[in-house]
């Protein structure tokens, strides 16, 4: 089964700024215990989707 986490944007993150050192770092420990307990099994992100009517 493949899940989909969203996230709710908020002004940072809708004016391009990159969460903190801190928050990264947490989240990549947790993902390498998601690895090693056998739950992730990959990290793709989505693509851009283009215009329809470019």
């Amino acid at each position: 089964m493949r899940v989909m986490v969203i996230i709710k944007a908020t002004p940072e993150s809708e004016a391009g700024q990159m969460p903190s050192t801190e928050l990264l770092t947490a989240m990549g420990q947790y993902n390498e215990q998601l690895v090693k307990a056998g739950i992730m099994q990959g990290g793709d992100g989505l693509s851009r989707v283009r215009q329809a009517f470019e």
